[in-house]
């Protein structure tokens, strides 16, 4: 199936990189929007993933290659700067930190080792790249055995929405619970859920609906500090999943809004924004004060620079190196068959 390419969902992803930057570098009060910016980040994931693995059937070697293209590249050129950091600063111990964003298991390594705050927020991509690994295994498992796919996913969510509310009934903080993979891996679940159930209405049917809208600011209600986190991040991203699954069914004045040229720019931007705007915060934090939230400005840039300069550059090159291989490696299987 080809991809649909549905400019609302970059304007969701610019929309969640602007409230991560507006809670880290601005003041909000009653809600934390950063956190909340993360939840719509891991909701759109969820959707798109499932659409990748279950709807178009893309194969797993290929769907592995293509997230690490997008994820690695930059990722690896960051933390060798915040190594190069730690270095500097004679924070040595912090390279171990450093070692554990690469490998995309720091949001395990802070639980026992402590926090490393300029790559703290790589604890959001080791829940997306681990929550990925999982729907993998099960789209293998599915297009194996064919079993019936929503059941399992609700079923997997619902266990981590569990676990979350039994981890913080005995004590545990946010950071503690919210941000391992076995907990916050809900939210990916949900949004793949959301998308199999609500999100593949007939393609023909263009009747407009406030569902999403509504939904959307309902989950926006529940995700204000006064909300315990278990709700927040069950029934509050249920809400956010649903609605990101139904978005393209809102009212066109709502689908044009997503869809404006800056929202756009600053989905396409998000993942580079996310990855380098950090030091910069973690700086703001520091310093205190209204001009240090100035530094936003260069964390926007520096990650505008990243996507030009490494990710994009790099992202196309190994796709075309993949490519390449699996092109030869079809033309050996073929030529073998023939013979």
């Amino acid at each position: 199936m080809p991809p649909r390419h549905l400019p609302v969902l970059d304007g969701w992803r610019g929309c969640a990189i602007l409230l991560v930057l507006v809670g880290h570098f601005a003041t909000s009060r009653g809600i934390n929007l950063g956190r909340f910016g993360v939840e719509l980040f891991f909701v759109l994931s969820g959707r798109l993933m499932a659409e990748i693995l279950f709807v178009r059937a893309t194969p797993l070697t290929r769907f592995f290659v293509r997230r690490a293209s997008r994820i690695y590249p930059a990722l690896i050129c960051f933390v060798l700067a915040m190594s190069l950091l730690v270095l500097a600063t004679g924070h040595h111990r912090q390279l171990y930190g450093c070692l554990a964003a690469v490998t995309l298991t720091y949001n395990y390594y802070h639980l026992w080792f402590g926090e490393v705050p300029n790559v703290d927020h790589i604890w959001s991509l080791c829940v997306e790249e681990h929550s990925y690994i999982l729907l993998g295994v099960i789209a293998l498992l599915w297009h194996r055995f064919g079993f019936p796919l929503l059941p399992v996913l609700a079923a997997l969510a619902a266990l981590a929405c569990v676990n979350g509310l039994v981890s913080t009934l005995i004590g545990g903080t946010y950071t503690e619970v919210y941000w391992r993979s076995d907990v916050r891996g809900a939210s990916i679940l949900l949004g793949a859920a959301a998308y199999l159930k609500f999100g593949r209405d007939d393609p023909t049917d263009e009747t407009p609906s406030w569902r999403p809208v509504l939904l959307l600011l309902l989950g926006l209600m529940l995700n204000v500090e006064a909300v315990p986190d278990p709700i927040k991040y069950s029934l509050g991203t249920a809400l956010l999943a649903v609605a990101v699954a139904a978005i393209p069914r809102a009212p066109a004045a709502v689908r044009e809004n997503l869809a404006a040229t800056p929202l756009l720019l600053f989905g396409a931007w998000s993942y580079s924004i996310y990855l380098w705007q950090q030091p910069f915060y973690v700086l703001h934090e520091r310093m205190g004060g209204r001009i240090s939230k100035a530094l936003v400005v260069p964390a926007i840039a520096m990650g505008i620079a990243s996507l030009f300069l490494i990710e994009r550059p790099m992202r196309g090159y190994l796709n075309r190196l993949f490519d390449r291989a699996a092109g030869r490696g079809g033309e050996a299987v073929k030529s073998y068959a023939t013979s």
